[in-house]
């Protein structure tokens, strides 16, 4: 057998035991809010077929969502006869994809629960409200706070088109924020202004690359913006100055006079949303664009306000998600609650509370003849709810005290010859350092008193 060197590959990450009971102190805090604000958890499969998810996130997502290669022999079967279809789509990756690949692994928890809510919406109740957590997977270039694999926390709610949906998510999402004790920054901003001022200036025919450019304002910088602009028109265009200008105005909703729908539908939604909720809670943005092609209303983005990180959290409204799956009219919005971020921003600001060992009492095993009571008092101890187990092998008593010394275990029983002869236990705590002799009937409320 070849010998392999253990290593993860590049994007994807083990968590030990520690950094993993941090990650459900976080999932714990969410899944209670979630459920105190009313959303049901559901199950979505980690693959949807290859056409759930081509097309659904705009040419730069498509590129990054992870195919499946088809299973078994396929290749064997059919390599010969599809490379005249692979030759002739080669300037097609999605076709020239979708030959070898009938899956893909879900690149959010938003398409999946689109294609959910189509598949059984003679089986569920709206406006419905929904959480989600678990992994999804993205063939991003991995660097810190960006991972090819990284959980989602969600909450949608589908089915409804009134602006009681957005004051609902912004006020759970500072609830979660507050409760985990990082103080963010919620900003907002709504696509029609954003496709109204692209309208105004003539850019819309390619108002969707445009928002892909904008959405990395923050990472780019404005110069930066405005020369992929002007290479997207392949011209420099005063047009795109005067846009950029309206998009770098902090005074904009104030200021400008709506010459288009968009505008005025934009425009009036942040108003209405303004009066709604208290200033400090949402800021504003222009250039917050989220470029995934199937927003459609409000969008919005969380950071933190404590240290320079980029976004914990992200979402917005979609009312048209679930028309490719042959169901019209069915409005939805929902937020994404980043649990790989906000964990690395809680690690470097020493959010995290001390936890406390779980497993309280190992009972050393040094006699075999003391298996059998050492087993029942095991056993009893799980039944009271107290943490306990038998160390697994016959070993020296020094390496099994300092195994629970180095777990951070609290207490040892030890029962060996002499304790089998007079029938006692000795209980050590091992924290104090002390220990006391204690007969077998008694020991299991002696313990009990001090656990």
């Amino acid at each position: 057998m070849i010998k392999v060197k253990p290593s993860n590959p590049k994007g994807v990450r083990d968590f030990l035991p520690a950094e993993q009971e941090r990650r459900q102190y976080i999932i714990q805090i969410l899944q209670k809010h979630f459920e105190l604000f009313g959303y049901q958890s559901i199950y979505t499969p980690s693959f949807e077929r290859f056409e759930t998810l081509a097309g659904k996130y705009g040419e730069e997502g498509d590129k990054l969502f992870f195919k499946i290669l088809n299973s078994g022999n396929f290749l064997e079967k059919r390599g010969q006869s599809i490379l005249p279809e692979l030759e002739q789509n080669l300037n097609a990756p999605q076709k020239t994809a979708g030959l070898v690949s009938e899956k893909g692994l879900r690149y959010d928890h938003t398409v999946p629960l689109a294609r959910f809510v189509s598949q059984y919406q003679n089986e569920l109740i709206f406006p419905f409200k929904r959480y989600a957590i678990g992994p999804v997977w993205r063939a991003d270039r991995p660097q810190k706070g960006r991972y090819q694999e990284f959980f989602q926390c969600d909450i949608d709610i589908v089915g409804t088109s009134g602006v009681e949906a957005e004051i609902e998510i912004i006020d759970l999402i500072q609830n979660v924020y507050k409760a985990l004790g990082i103080e963010v920054e919620i900003l907002c901003n709504h696509k029609d202004l954003f496709y109204g001022l692209c309208k105004k200036y003539e850019i819309d025919s390619k108002q969707t690359d445009v928002a892909t450019i904008i959405d990395k304002w923050e990472k780019i910088g404005v110069d930066e913006v405005r020369i992929q602009l002007n290479d997207l028109f392949e011209s420099h265009s005063e047009q795109i100055d005067l846009f950029l200008n309206d998009i770098s105005n902090p005074n904009l909703l104030d200021q400008i006079q709506p010459d288009n729908e968009f505008l005025k539908i934009g425009i009036d939604a942040i108003n209405e949303l303004r009066k709604l909720t208290p200033l400090q809670s949402v800021k504003i943005t222009n250039q917050l664009v989220r470029g995934l092609d199937y927003y459609t209303g409000f969008v919005f983005e969380v950071v933190c306000k404590q240290m320079e990180y980029g976004s914990i959290g992200g979402g917005g409204r979609y009312d048209a998600l679930t028309e490719v799956f042959g169901l019209k009219n069915m409005n939805g919005i929902g937020f994404s609650f980043g649990l790989d971020r906000i964990y690395d921003v809680m690690e470097t600001l020493d959010l995290f509370p001390k936890f406390e060992n779980k497993q309280h009492i190992l009972v050393l095993n040094i006699d075999k003849d003391a298996l059998s009571k050492n087993l029942d008092i095991v056993k009893k101890l799980r039944e009271h709810g107290i943490c306990a187990f038998l160390f697994p092998s016959l070993s020296k008593i020094d390496k099994q005290l300092s195994y629970a010394d180095k777990m951070g275990i609290s207490k040892a029983i030890i029962i060996g010859s002499e304790e089998l002869k007079t029938e006692k236990v000795i209980i050590k705590n091992l924290k104090k350092r002390t220990q006391e002799l204690v007969s077998f009937d008694l020991a299991i409320d002696k313990l009990l008193e001090t656990a």
